[in-house]
């Protein structure tokens, strides 16, 4: 009995032994973990942050570095484009400016075209509506023997007329002033002896109506030659003579004999105000 009790009490004391063992063991664990990092640790736990912020900074690099190139690409193309569209806008305006002068020479010459075939055309104004009957080129042969006579000082070649009709525009009331009329002669020299003798003849009437006669122009030349009719009057008015030539210029003999061409009304009214 006294055996078997001792056995136990040593038992005892041996477990006892271990437990306390083992809380020596965890107190010097915990000791241990709550000890301070070395300088090792501390190398190591930078080293692992400097990786993370390397990678991350890396892939948001790359990824704006890929939005750079996408856009430097981009500035490239629209660069392309813009160089394309200042070649296409250099070449629109030069071709723009060769077509204005080729537009403008066309229309001169297309005009000098038109003038040219008026230059045996007279244009009479003042004749009565409807006078000229339903023959109107033989009208105007009996206007012109009447109005000029039908000698041969008058006209040395008898008058021929190819054509003649009124202006197509209508009259839109009854007391509107009769049309012009047009006549194309057979000659120009017989033309030219009408506008001559209805200068001299300074006015004109024919049937009782006050008519006259001048050349046959385009529209264009018509408008650059009626500009001159303020300072014509002018010059009338202050004792010079004065002539037009075709297109549109204006000779005046100043009181010396001596002959200015001018080439435009300004011309004339900067010509007059020495006076």
């Amino acid at each position: 009995m006294g055996k078997k009790k001792q056995g136990q009490l040593a038992g005892d004391n041996s477990q006892e032994d271990d437990g306390t063992q083992a809380e020596a063991n965890q107190e010097m664990q915990q000791t241990a973990s709550n000890a301070p990092p070395t300088l090792a640790d501390m190398e190591k736990l930078l080293k692992s942050m400097e990786d993370r912020i390397i990678a991350k900074l890396s892939t948001q690099l790359s990824a704006n570095r890929a939005i750079i190139d996408r856009h430097e690409q981009t500035i490239q193309e629209v660069e392309t484009t813009l160089n394309d569209m200042e070649t296409r806008l250099t070449t629109l305006e030069s071709t723009c400016s060769a077509l204005t002068k080729e537009n403008e020479a066309l229309r001169r010459k297309t005009d000098d075209l038109e003038n040219r075939s008026r230059r045996n055309n007279i244009r009479i104004t003042g004749l009565p509506e409807k006078v000229e009957g339903s023959q109107p080129a033989s009208f105007i042969e009996v206007f012109l023997k009447e109005t000029f006579g039908a000698t041969v000082e008058a006209f040395p070649t008898p008058p021929v007329v190819d054509r003649a009709h009124r202006i197509a525009t209508p009259r839109k009331r009854q007391d509107d002033p009769p049309r012009p009329f047009i006549a194309r002669m057979h000659h120009f020299q017989t033309k030219e002896r009408i506008l001559k003798l209805a200068r001299e003849a300074g006015s004109l009437s024919f049937r009782g109506s006050e008519v006259h006669i001048y050349p046959d122009y385009s529209a264009e030349v018509s408008k650059k030659r009626a500009a001159y009719f303020t300072v014509k009057s002018q010059l009338r008015n202050a004792g010079f003579t004065y002539r037009m030539f075709f297109p549109a210029k204006l000779q005046v003999a100043d009181k010396h004999g001596q002959k200015l061409t001018f080439s435009s009304p300004g011309e004339v009214s900067t010509f007059l105000a020495k006076f």
